[in-house]
């Protein structure tokens, strides 16, 4: 019996063997296909920069020019590759070991422990560069700017701030671009004064809002109070000071605003009826005049000016006067009042002329006969009367001389 299970067990042995070697060689062939070795590019890694106070140390700050993101080529199995991405892997560069060319090795590695021993990992570019600049800093006031409408009847006239000075350290390049330190309040529906904290801004020469972290401030924000005060219209006058060149004169002055609207607290803009800029002169001036001034600087004790940023602009036209002779005969003129009782006769001065005066729109439309030169001859005596006086109607924008004299001779009939 034992030979005979012997026996079947001994047939065909060697061809059972080799059926076990060609399904391991299967299996083997089976596994190398559908677990093959494959390679991945993973793109845009962020880049852990570490030690950056090394840096901090040379009072140099910096940015990076190239390396902030790193690709990576990955092979492996595909079981173990196949899926991966940027969130399976750190990349790190150590500042501290910046070579003399501003460069950093950056170095990726696996975050599972596991997987690092089956994978081989390849950066496309593994070099971070760094610009190093010099550390400034730099004082500016703080201001503050509102915004949203007070309360009708209302407005903001002053504010105070605490600390009133911030300073704003960081690259050199980036620190000079900043202009303005800023506060910004909203002020809406406001009718008293208010005290409040605000977030400091930072605001470059085109009003752009500055955004980089390597720019710090320091103090985030500042305690703000604004002064919120009843408002009043009020007129503006400008009184011109002084003459114009001789022969010239003064046709009119224009100016804006006319108007303005000024607060303070109700006690202060009470007795305030307007605003009377006095200072403007045009002595000894022969062509127009055009100036800016500042109101802030008319403006009584306590008073603020609430929707103006003070500028006045003022024109004073000036123009060349024009002057012209009319010449009359003593016919020319009238002889009013006379007596039946008495002859009556004139006799003028060889040189004998109206020497008429103004602008020349004006003096050019002057007539003999809208001046109507006239002498009154009621209550005279017989006589001569020498430099009789004449008497003219009197012309808007003129002024009208007599050069000569004149000569009445009354007698009796």
């Amino acid at each position: 019996m034992k030979s005979k299970i012997r026996s079947s067990v001994l047939n065909n042995f060697w061809l059972k063997l080799l059926s076990i070697v060609l399904a391991f060689l299967l299996w083997l062939v089976v596994m190398n296909v559908s677990d093959s070795m494959i390679t991945v590019k993973i793109k845009a890694i962020p880049v852990q920069q570490l030690n950056g106070a090394a840096l901090d140390e040379l009072d140099k700050v910096y940015d990076v020019a190239k390396g902030e993101t790193v690709d990576i080529v990955v092979k492996g199995r595909r079981s173990t590759v196949e899926g991966m991405s940027a969130e399976d892997f750190i990349a790190t560069a150590d500042l501290s070991t910046m070579s003399i060319t501003n460069t950093v090795q950056i170095t990726v590695t696996a975050k599972s422990v596991g997987v690092r021993d089956e994978i081989t990992v390849t950066c496309v570019d593994n070099v971070m560069r760094l610009n190093l600049e010099e550390k400034v800093s730099i004082q500016h006031s703080v201001k503050v700017k509102t915004f949203g409408s007070e309360k009708s009847g209302y407005s903001v006239c002053g504010y105070q701030t605490s600390p009133n000075i911030i300073t704003v350290e960081g690259p050199k390049s980036a620190v000079e671009k900043v202009t303005e330190v800023v506060v910004r309040v909203d002020v809406s529906h406001q009718s008293e004064s208010m005290d409040l904290e605000g977030a400091i801004e930072l605001y470059d020469a085109y009003g752009d809002l500055i955004s980089n972290d390597k720019v710090i401030v320091n103090q985030d924000t500042v305690k703000v109070h604004l002064d919120v005060y009843p408002t009043k219209e009020v007129p503006v006058t400008v009184d011109i000071k002084g003459s114009p060149k001789e022969g010239y004169t003064l046709t009119e002055v224009l100016y804006q605003p006319q108007t303005v609207y000024v607060a303070g607290l109700p006690e202060d803009i009470e007795g305030v009826e307007g605003i009377v800029i006095n200072d403007v002169s045009i002595s000894g001036m022969d062509t127009d005049l055009e100036t800016t001034v500042n109101l802030n600087e008319y403006l009584p004790k306590n008073i603020y000016l609430a929707d103006s940023d003070g500028e006045v602009v003022i024109t004073a036209g000036i123009e060349e006067l024009a002057t012209k002779d009319i010449t009359l005969s003593a016919e020319d003129i009238n002889l009013l009042q006379k007596t039946t009782d008495k002859n009556y006769s004139l006799e003028l001065s060889d040189d004998f002329v109206i020497k008429v005066t103004g602008l020349d729109s004006l003096v050019s439309e002057v007539t003999l006969e809208k001046l109507a030169p006239r002498i009154y001859c009621k209550d005279r005596s017989t006589g001569n009367h020498s430099n009789v006086e004449i008497e003219l109607n009197e012309i808007a924008g003129v002024t009208c001389s007599i050069e000569g004299t004149a000569t009445l001779t009354i007698s009796a009939q």
